[in-house]
């Protein structure tokens, strides 16, 4: 038979060492999470690339060509067919003549960035967010684009270019 009053003191050391583990596992949790791979975007390397693929897939309307600037990823999700077709449905009446480079979010912690896209001509204007795979160091590649007149941030990083890049 142990002797009264042991049963609260040994809990009260099981409660403050369970506490002690907690507590040591959160800050491996923070140290790991801080050690995370942090990735550098070049927002302007990321806009000449939507800028090409804009170029040749808009201004020059060879959709074609236009897919083979895809990434990997953009490729295996979507066929030749239907890159195509998409193109071609964003466009019913007309293509633009002018596309600039307005904005840009990279996606925090992730190897993509949005740029953000106006073109027009001389009746129509368009909205486009192009998603591209990539880093600085790695450069970067459409992964797929959208059509559209606005776009949720997902971010509070969203910028705009100063001035705004266009081509042709």
């Amino acid at each position: 038979m142990r002797p009264m009053g042991t049963e609260p003191a040994r809990l009260c050391a099981h409660v403050s060492r369970a506490i002690e583990v907690g507590l040591v596992m959160l800050a491996l949790v923070a140290v790991v999470s801080s050690c995370a791979e942090s990735v550098e975007h070049d927002e302007l390397l990321a806009a000449k690339s939507a800028l090409e693929f804009s170029r040749v897939t808009f201004l020059d309307k060879d959709a074609e060509k236009g897919y083979e600037l895809l990434s990997g990823g953009g490729k295996r999700h979507v066929p030749l067919n239907k890159f195509k077709q998409t193109i071609a449905s964003m466009h019913p009446r007309d293509y633009p003549s002018k596309v600039t480079a307005t904005e840009y979010e990279p996606m925090s912690g992730e190897k993509a960035i949005y740029i953000f896209l106006k073109g027009q001509n001389r009746d129509e204007q368009f909205a486009y967010r192009v998603t591209l795979e990539g880093t600085a160091a790695a450069g970067y590649r459409v992964l797929k684009i959208d059509q559209g007149m606005a776009f949720p941030t997902l971010s509070n990083q969203k910028k705009a270019f100063k001035p705004p890049l266009s081509v042709p």
